[in-house]
């Protein structure tokens, strides 16, 4: 997933703070910033949302077992996405 903004970096980074935590709190997954990127795991899940001066852009990596639930994480970080950054 990818959305462009016109936010700069801090601001995009507390907008993606706001979306993880959601996430965090939907899916029990751990995450921390590394710079401008912001790594996301749990078990049978682990990606990043790199956030630029002028895009965000998530990448996930979701284990067969947790399969059944993917649509849902993608659909959650998809919304939380919009709502922070537009569509």
């Amino acid at each position: 997933m990818h959305r462009k903004h016109a936010l700069g970096v801090a601001k995009a980074k507390k907008a993606v703070d706001k979306v993880a935590k959601h996430i965090r709190e939907r899916f029990e997954i751990d995450a921390e910033w590394n710079r401008n990127t912001l790594e996301f795991s749990r078990s049978g899940v682990e990606g990043e949302i790199a956030v630029t001066v002028d895009s965000v852009s998530v990448h996930a990596d979701i284990s067969w077992l947790l399969l059944p639930i993917k649509s849902a994480i993608e659909q959650e970080i998809s919304r939380y996405l919009d709502q922070e950054f537009g569509s």
